[in-house]
């Protein structure tokens, strides 16, 4: 089985999303900031008491989502901004031994990306994201979610939340 993890967004800010994606029939996980991408996590669930020591040290920060931006043509996605949670990605990957991506780590909120044989209309996307998902919201992360994929190709779904530390 797949795993990732990733920092949920507000209920109300999430549906924003689900409902514009759902517009251009883009159906995926559900909105998230990936922490750790599938391909780095091992495929049982090992990992996650580690996660879990981490996220007791861990106290609840902030999140702010900031503004819209693309990787090339390939991925429309909102900027994140908070020195914390690349702490705790940090963390994460140095408790686990993983292995970083080369090009590093850039906490972002996907909206939509290109997947082969259903091309996306990334500018189309963005002109109703620009109404739909602004202004954009600064929240508190008090958990993180481990999430799984049940069958190849399916899309993930929650695994398992984990508090952080919320003194």
């Amino acid at each position: 089985m797949k795993y990732f993890i990733g920092a949920s967004i507000p209920e109300n800010y999430k549906n924003k999303i689900e409902i514009l994606r759902a517009e251009f029939r883009f159906l995926t996980t559900e909105p998230h900031i990936t922490i750790v991408p599938p391909p780095a996590l091992p495929d049982d669930d090992s990992f996650i008491k580690n996660v879990v020591e981490i996220c007791k040290k861990t106290a609840a920060f902030k999140i702010k989502l900031t503004q819209i931006g693309q990787f090339g043509n390939r991925v429309l996605y909102i900027s994140v901004q908070s020195p914390e949670l690349v702490r705790l990605y940090e963390n994460i990957y140095e408790s686990l031994n993983l292995e970083k991506e080369k090009r590093g780590y850039t906490p972002h909120l996907t909206i939509v990306k290109q997947r082969p044989n259903r091309p996306i209309d990334i500018e189309k996307v963005k002109k109703r994201a620009e109404i739909k998902l602004i202004p954009t919201v600064e929240y508190t992360l008090k958990s993180i979610t481990v999430f799984h994929q049940p069958k190849e190709r399916f899309i993930y779904v929650p695994y398992m939340e984990i508090p952080l530390n919320d003194r």
